[in-house]
């Protein structure tokens, strides 16, 4: 089983990303909004015994709620060679250091320790063999500049499943932030 760690996003803010998903626009692979999340820790395939130790030391995790602000419309890896489209989330304080405590967590199970920054996103599309230029025109067509941040009192343990129509995330835990 694959597995990973993410934030779900409240369903207002499901629909508004939803709305910007305009096929015709753009020549992209766009992901289900019942799927969008922000992801924290991507772990990768485990057996039956590793995912129970993942998640038991997921349940030590004991942040406080996170703060998820939007910042926008925007690409990765970077605009010379977009390959995802995605909305963009500050490095606010509390979800840093809820990814860092997720972090700890699988690393102390043996989960390698990540080797990029931690970059916070929700994943609209995949672009594929887009050109660069077309991604650029979307980007300037859209404006996500205003979406309101929103309060995280959660953090879900995945099971990914891949399909032909692109993965289906299936909630193995949840664990509740704060108090």
């Amino acid at each position: 089983m694959r597995l990973f760690t993410a934030i779900d996003l409240p369903d207002g803010l499901r629909n508004e990303l939803a709305a910007v998903q305009t096929p015709s626009a753009l020549d992209a692979r766009w992901a289900d909004p019942d799927q969008f999340h922000v992801t924290l820790r991507f772990i990768g395939d485990a057996d039956p015994d590793e995912a129970r130790r993942y998640e038991e030391a997921l349940a030590g995790v004991t942040e406080s709620p996170v703060r998820c602000t939007p910042y926008g419309l925007d690409v990765l890896p970077s605009r010379r060679s977009p390959r995802v489209l995605m909305l963009g989330l500050e490095r606010t304080e509390s979800l840093l250091s809820l990814y860092e405590a997720v972090e700890e967590a699988l690393h102390a199970e043996g989960v390698p320790a990540e080797d990029r920054e931690y970059r916070p996103h929700v994943t609209l599309a995949r672009l594929d063999d887009s050109p660069p230029e077309a991604a650029h025109a979307y980007l300037r067509t859209r404006d996500l500049s205003d979406v309101p941040a929103f309060e995280a009192d959660r953090f879900i343990l995945y099971e990914s499943t891949p399909t032909a129509d692109g993965a289906v995330h299936e909630p193995r835990a949840v664990f509740p932030l704060g108090d």
